[in-house]
């Protein structure tokens, strides 16, 4: 089985993430390789036209389209595609513009082509049928799992080091995710200002500005949070443990999501949610999440102060998120994939 894992050569994100732990949980029992290939130079047409050849030259009896897309040059090899999310058919507006060839040509000839889909979620797997009038019985839904490193706690050493690194206060709230639209970080900084100073902890955003992320910028600016919130950039796999550990609660208000690894980072690591109820949260989340709508301002203050203020209740969602995360593994997940390449390479 081939598997395109360009998403590992970038700061790992959901896709790069989900690319890695599924290789990594491969390699517990079964052999893998990195086979690199030499840069094409046809930055846009050589993953669809250039490795696929290579990847029948190199004995492969299936591939797997991973990041939403298989390779459009078709060399006879049956395909499974991984579809995370397709929120950009719906709202476009929260995108990048330059998506024209992604989302007309590569994604629904994939799954049109794909033999079985993947998706991580009911709500995506709803989405593509709708999107692409694709027969549901094409699509498996396997969900992604979570890291045994987020319920393991941080030694008080790496704890420090995170603490220097990204000049963490005693106690803070924490967001993670590129900063863009979807993400939702007005209404995570509507909220903020919404508390009252005497409760409120500064807002910690681990992610990298992404892009349309002026109106983010300039609410920090208008509801005078300058002094509450820090933008420290990409987190590593290595710090984020500690990250969740330490924070107070994660904020997940996004407006919409395929499945949401952070959900189930935080639940792991043991530090209650406070989410939106949109796309695949609910689902993913169970009742482990205190959820409000995803542009309620107010509401998403509310559930913050419940979270930081009432002790019974962060306790109950702290013991449900870490019960609610104890049901996705990697290692379950990948053995439903297994299952779906072995399904569709059997002749």
């Amino acid at each position: 089985m081939a598997l395109d894992a360009q998403a590992l050569a970038e700061d790992a994100t959901g896709v790069g993430r989900y690319i890695g732990a599924l290789v990594a949980a491969f390699r517990d029992s079964h052999s893998v390789e990195l086979m690199p290939y030499r840069d094409s130079g046809l930055r846009l047409v050589g993953p669809h036209l250039v490795v696929p050849v290579r990847m029948r030259r190199d004995g492969a009896r299936l591939v797997h389209g991973a990041a939403n897309a298989l390779p459009l040059l078709n060399i006879g090899l049956p395909g499974v595609v991984t579809i995370h999310d397709l929120a950009i058919y719906d709202h476009p507006e929260w995108f990048p513009a330059g998506q024209w060839f992604a989302t007309r040509v590569v994604v629904p000839q994939s799954a049109r082509r794909a033999r079985m889909i993947i998706c991580p979620s009911e709500a995506t797997k709803r989405a593509t049928v709708r999107l692409f009038n694709i027969e549901p019985d094409r699509c498996r839904v396997i969900p992604h799992g979570v890291e045994t490193e987020f319920a393991l706690p941080a030694s008080l050493s790496v704890k420090a080091d995170v603490r220097s690194r990204y000049a963490l206060p005693d106690r803070y709230l924490l967001q993670l995710g590129t900063v863009q639209p979807r993400k939702n970080y007005v209404t995570s900084l509507r909220a903020l200002a919404r508390i009252p100073v005497p409760q409120r902890l500064p807002l910690i955003v681990a992610g990298a500005f992404g892009w349309k992320y002026d109106a983010v910028v300039d609410a920090v600016r208008e509801l005078d949070l300058r002094d509450w919130v820090r933008f420290v950039g990409y987190a590593g796999m290595p710090d984020l443990p500690a990250l969740y550990q330490m924070a107070q609660a994660v904020l997940f208000p996004s407006l919409d999501e395929g499945f949401g690894l952070p959900l189930l980072e935080a639940f792991a690591a043991g530090t209650p949610v406070v989410a939106s109820n949109a796309g695949a949260i609910p689902e993913v989340s169970g009742d482990a999440a205190l959820l409000s709508a995803p542009e309620d301002a107010q509401a998403l203050a509310d559930n913050l102060l419940r979270v930081l203020t009432d002790q019974p209740l962060r306790e109950r969602h702290v013991a449900a998120g870490r019960a609610r995360a104890a049901l996705y593994t990697w290692s379950a997940s990948a053995a439903a994939h297994r299952e779906v390449y072995e399904s569709v390479a059997a002749p």
